[in-house]
């Protein structure tokens, strides 16, 4: 048995050398999708992927056969020949693929933890990770954009945000295909095989384009919103000689602002941390509303107070009672353009005895809570200041309380005196296509759009934007609550008033919900 053994060995291992030597023999090519050229002679290029320095002096990725260019197509950069009418079957093809993978939810705990344990490789890492999870969440919402009905899809508005949305997903889509990163099969753990530690440079290098990139891509869809609330008022307009709506476009605007949501917080975040990261002398509130590392995002850009210990965009000690005074001047002010001369009613903020005293401090996306505050504060001096009478010198106070569970969450409650509304029309303010504007009310959408253009800034606090009629308050107000496990619940006594009860998790248990429940 010993000699057969060893016989079968043998032929075993001659067999593997025949075949060795048929490979070396035969030209040399990779799998799909890319194929490298070398090029020892030639200088250093950009688009060079790597996983050591020597790679990166001898390779260069081949733009002919790069994904998503036809190969009966032109040579030439992909970033620049890319075909942006989607009109292309293999675009198509991309677009379907990434649309049917699964999205990654955020987990605010592990956000804090990268910026926590900050370097140049973990914010390499969160590059890779982005450039995987940023193609499939464009794809998802370009597809839910299409599956609209044809009377809301075909509004100049949700026009715009296909062809935003989809250029958005084709630039990000030739920079994988032209980054000098991604040689190595995506099927790979690019986070444990690339090497980099040695070459600062290109590590750098690699950041800076990728952050260009997504600057350009946030830039793009600041007016998101405001596309959607114009797109909205037309289709409802198109409705009011017809059927109400279904509860499909509901779920649609649900699913669209969450995904859309979770694209913002994940861009700005990274774009903030490598702010702090490479201007570490700079104070974190100077950092917070440096135009660079936050502009990402309007609503993620409001600032912080100079005792603030963010990181990134998110506030792991925020104080509390400090946002809901924020929110509060934010409101008055928008008040104060809406009725002129109206004093808005005061606000006053109590703490339960279990909160253990003022300075309530809670981990949150400062940004997000602010906009819920404002939001259901807004609302309340208005019910509050036109129930009692627009001439009248001062009005009952808006009560803000903060109480604490026994796991760990946090309640703000907002209780006005706005006289309420009937049992069975609770649940409407959070219906997109509900207002409790005056159906008289003329949103100029076009001079929106501009003021937010010179200063999208202030977007964050909704200056630019009406006191009632937009349709999107209190809607968008409970996505942001819920998006990381809190909530947003409404309780009213017709003559009365109005209870709204934001509930947060604790930090282990806020993580993204990409779904409703």
């Amino acid at each position: 048995m010993t000699f057969f053994r060893f016989r079968q060995l043998r032929v075993m291992r001659q067999a593997a050398s025949w075949r060795l030597s048929c490979t070396l023999a035969a030209p040399i090519r990779l799998p799909a999708p890319l194929s490298l050229k070398h090029t020892a002679r030639q200088p250093f290029r950009p688009s060079v992927s790597c996983r050591h320095a020597y790679y990166a002096s001898s390779f260069q990725l081949d733009p002919a056969d790069s994904p998503g260019q036809d190969e009966s197509s032109e040579t030439g950069d992909v970033a620049t020949d890319f075909d942006t009418s989607t009109d292309n079957p293999m675009d198509r093809q991309r677009l379907t693929l990434a649309a049917s993978r699964a999205q990654t939810p955020l987990s605010i705990a592990q956000c804090l933890k990268l910026g926590q344990t900050m370097s140049t490789r973990s914010l390499l890492k969160n590059l890779i990770f982005l450039n995987r999870e940023l193609p499939v969440r464009f794809a998802k919402r370009i597809m839910e954009l299409r599956k609209l009905p044809r009377e809301l899809r075909d509004t100049e508005p949700f026009m715009n945000l296909i062809k935003n949305y989809t250029l958005s997903f084709e630039e990000l889509q030739a920079y994988s295909d032209n980054s000098r990163l991604w040689f190595l099969s995506p099927n790979m753990h690019l986070q444990e095989e690339l090497d980099l530690d040695d070459n600062e440079t290109l590590q750098t290098a690699i950041q800076k384009e990728y952050a260009d990139l997504l600057q350009t891509i946030t830039n793009r869809h600041k007016q998101d919103v405001v596309y959607m609330a114009h797109g909205i008022n037309l289709f409802k307009r198109y409705q009011s000689s017809r059927s109400q709506p279904s509860t499909e476009i509901q779920h649609f605007l649900n699913s669209f602002n969450r995904g859309r949501l979770g694209i913002r917080i994940m861009v700005g975040h990274h774009l903030a941390l490598q702010h702090q990261f490479h201007t570490p002398d700079e104070s974190v509130s100077s950092a917070s509303s440096s135009s660079t590392a936050m502009s990402s995002s309007a609503y993620l850009s409001m600032p912080t107070s100079a005792h603030s210990t963010r990181i990134g965009i998110i506030e792991p000690q925020c104080d509390i009672e400090a946002l809901i005074l924020n929110a509060t001047q934010s409101a008055q002010f928008v008040f104060f353009q809406h009725y002129n001369t109206v004093f808005p009613p005061n606000v006053h903020i109590e703490h339960a005895k279990e909160v253990g005293g003022r300075n309530v401090r809670f981990p949150v996306v400062p940004a997000l809570l602010h906009h819920i505050l404002f939001e259901l504060l807004k609302n309340s001096m208005r019910a509050t200041a036109e129930f009692h009478g627009l001439d009248k010198s001062s009005y009952p106070d808006i009560e803000v309380k903060l109480s604490s569970g026994a796991d760990g969450d946090l309640s703000i409650r907002i209780k006005d005196h706005g006289g309420g509304m009937p049992p069975d029309q609770v649940m409407k303010p959070f219906n997109y296509m509900f207002t409790t504007a005056s159906n008289t009310v003329c949103i100029d959408f076009p001079s929106i759009m501009t003021a937010l253009e010179k200063k999208p800034e202030r977007a964050a606090i909704g200056e630019n934007l009406p006191l009632c009629g937009f349709g999107f308050g209190l809607a968008t107000s409970r996505l942001y609550a819920r998006l990381f496990g809190g909530d947003l619940i409404l309780k009213s006594i017709a003559g009365s008033g109005t209870e709204a009860t934001i509930r947060l998790r604790k930090l282990e248990d806020q993580i993204e919900r990409l779904e409703d429940d």
